[in-house]
C-alpha cells in the first residue's frame, strides 16, 4: 500500500485532484494476480483518454496498474448515469491521495440518489 501512496503523491504532483483505489484491492478480495485498479480525478482536459492515462502512467510499479483517468465534468455525468465506476467508488474507493471531499462528495450524492431510488 506503501508503494500506491507514493504513487499517488507522485499523480497529484502532476495535477491530480484525486487518486482513488477501486477494485479488489480497494474490497479486500484480491489474489495474487490482481492489478490496482486506480481511478485519477482531474480538473479538466481537452486529451483523449489514453492521452490522459499516459502521463499518470509508471512503469517502474512492482504492481500492475489498470488505469483511468476521468476530469471532474465527466465524473459528474457518470454520477447522474450511477456509472459502476462511480457505484464502485462510494462503496470500496480508498483514497489514495488528494483532496479527500472528492470522494466524500461522490459517496454523499450516491447515497441520496440511491435513497430516491424506486
Amino acid at each position: 500500500m506503501r508503494e500506491l501512496r507514493d504513487y499517488a503523491e507522485g499523480a497529484v504532483e502532476k495535477g491530480a485532484l484525486a487518486v482513488i483505489l477501486v477494485g479488489s484491492l480497494a474490497r479486500g478480495d484480491y489474489t495474487a494476480f490482481s492489478d490496482a485498479d486506480i481511478t485519477i480525478i482531474i480538473e479538466k482536459t481537452d486529451e483523449r483518454p489514453m492521452d490522459r492515462t499516459v502521463r499518470y502512467m509508471e512503469p517502474k510499479m512492482s504492481i500492475d496498474i489498470d488505469l483511468r483517468v476521468y476530469a471532474i465534468k465527466e465524473i459528474r455525468i457518470m454520477i447522474e448515469k450511477r456509472a459502476r465506476t462511480i457505484e464502485e467508488i462510494a462503496k470500496h474507493g480508498i483514497l489514495l491521495g488528494g483532496d479527500e471531499r472528492i470522494i466524500e462528495e461522490i459517496r454523499k450524492i450516491m447515497k441520496i440518489k440511491h435513497l430516491g431510488s424506486p
